[in-house]
Parts: C-alpha cells; structure tokens; sequence
C-alpha cells in the first residue's frame, strides 16, 4: 500500500462512500453497494470501503532511468553559453519623475492649458473620455 492508499483509508474513517467514489467513480456498482452498506450501519460501509482500497491498489509505474553502463558507458556534456548581455538603457537621472495622472502645483505651462509634446503632459491630469473619443468616427448620442 502506497501512501495515497493509507490516506483514503483514514478518510474512509470519517466518510466512507468517498474513497470508493476516487477508486470505482460516482456511479458504479461498488458505490452504490457502499451507499447501501453506510444505511445499513457505518461498519459494513467502512468495512467495504478498506476492501475497494486493498482490492484497488495505487500502482505507480516509473520509468527506469538507465544506467551510464547500459547506454555504453558515454556521457555527452552540451555546453550553452550565452551571448554578451545587452546593456540595458538606463533612465536619464535630470528628467523629473512621473506623476502618473496627480497633477503639480507648479509653475509649468502645461497646467494651463494643453500643449504638444509628451515632456509638457507629465504634469497634466489624464484627459476625460470625451477627450479620449473625440476624434473618433463613431456614432455616439448625448442621451
């Protein structure tokens, strides 16, 4: 018995039709024999469920690994080395970090009204969604 095994016999202390129910399936002849048994007495359902589990083993099939003296005895090692990183770009240091959608009480031009560029915009709220779809070719109604 394997060790998924000892495990449903314990749960077959605490409910006995589930172990037959992982073993046989929900509608098999074994666990509506179980469910009869458990309405009888909880003792001839427990005993029945701990012989599905013996009667079903869990058999683990492996395969086996060869040995070194099996395959000829060769080892082939396969070296990958990779190739000189990239150097990652790094962020300029005199550029002021982003706000991401506060805006500054500042006295930059941007605040005041809108202007092109996307340095100008870092301050800026982001745009309602009247703003976001003006351009588009849609069909919208202000119901």
């Amino acid at each position: 018995m394997c060790t998924a095994d000892l495990f449903l016999g314990l749960l077959a202390i605490l409910f006995p039709p589930l172990p037959v129910w992982v073993k046989c399936g929900l509608c098999s002849a074994d666990s509506v024999i179980n469910i009869l048994l458990c309405v009888l007495g909880y003792i001839p359902g427990l005993l029945h469920s701990w012989y599905i589990i013996s009667k079903f083993p869990e058999t683990y099939e492996y395969e086996t690994v060869p040995q070194d003296g099996e395959r000829g005895g060769r080892v082939t090692y396969v070296y990958v080395h990779d190739q000189q990183p990239q150097p990652q770009p790094k962020p300029s240091s005199s550029a002021p970090h982003p706000n991401y959608g506060s805006t500054t009480n500042g006295a930059s031009s941007s605040a005041a009204g809108p202007s092109s560029g996307a340095a100008a915009e870092e301050g800026r709220a982001p745009p309602t969604y009247a703003e976001a779809v003006q351009g588009d070719n849609k069909i919208q109604t202000h119901d």
